[in-house]
């Protein structure tokens, strides 16, 4: 994709790309690429898909395909994107989220007179005044998460994005990295790649999609319970050792994760897990 800068700062030429990771979900890939093509060949973006089913997704002149089943998780495969294009401005999308027709038009123009923004994302899950009232009141230090607290669309800075879809500069991306040593289609890889990310962050209500969430019920409320306690637990001593309330917060969190809130819910013996499994 080209995009000709034409704000207070020197012209440029900007290339960007639709970055997708998937893995044994072809069906669900199909139905998201009807959306993603238009919307990435209204401004010229490259595709690529790293899959990482045993067979391939089926490339085509407008879609290019890594087979990379030898790669562990999502963190991995998104690395491999990134290392895949030379585009400046790359979107990493989920293989179940669906895109606006004008989504690579309205990127383009935040790319055009942004320059100073690092990533722009939308605003795609909604959360009920109850549970966003949960997450306010149950999370604080590392564990604050803009994301949860946030019920409709709208334009402002940010802490974090959508892990489902999200635009960034690839440079800055680079430089930040995605942690490989999480496994899986792991929780929370993303919030720990905005946390690390340098430059403002922001919310567009103009870039417009929707997580349909085809995977979401893809786990067991105990297991779910026993990734969340990981997650949080890996995030404190990740990101909250020099904060000294980061146990009581890690606490609190680990009571909101049990709580059986939210879209996905954990169940509480699943959450006392996930603890007993690191106290061991």
């Amino acid at each position: 994709m080209r995009l000709i800068c034409r704000s207070r700062y020197a012209a440029t030429v900007v290339r960007c790309a639709v970055l997708i990771p998937t893995r044994d979900r072809h069906a669900c890939l199909a139905r998201s690429l009807r959306t993603v093509l238009p919307a990435a060949g209204a401004i010229d973006a490259e595709i690529v898909v790293c899959d990482q089913s045993a067979i391939p997704f089926a490339a085509t002149p407008a879609i290019r395909v890594l087979h990379r089943p030898d790669l562990s998780g999502l963190p991995a495969a998104r690395n491999a994107l990134l290392r895949a294009t030379a585009a400046e401005v790359v979107c990493f999308l989920d293989d179940d989220t669906d895109l606006a027709p004008d989504f690579g038009l309205r990127l383009r123009e935040l790319a055009e007179t942004e320059p100073e923004v690092t990533a722009w994302g939308p605003v795609v899950e909604v959360r009920d005044a109850r549970t966003r009232r949960l997450h306010r009141v149950a999370q604080h230090g590392v564990f604050r998460d803009p994301r949860r607290l946030t019920g409709r669309r709208n334009d402002r800075s940010t802490r974090a994005l959508f892990g489902c879809c999200f635009a960034v500069r690839r440079t800055a991306a680079l430089a930040t990295g995605f942690d490989a040593r999480r496994p899986g289609y792991a929780l929370g890889e993303d919030f720990d790649f905005f946390l690390r990310l340098a430059g403002p962050v922001r919310f567009a209500s103009t870039l417009r999609a929707v997580h349909r969430r085809d995977g979401g019920g893809r786990a067991d409320p105990q297991t779910r319970g026993m990734d969340k306690a990981a997650f949080l637990i890996w995030l404190a001593r990740r990101h909250g050792g020099p904060n000294p309330a980061t146990l009581l917060h890690l606490l609190l969190a680990l009571a909101a994760a049990a709580a059986g809130k939210g879209q996905e819910p954990g169940a509480l013996r699943g959450v006392l897990g996930g603890v007993g499994r690191w106290l061991g």
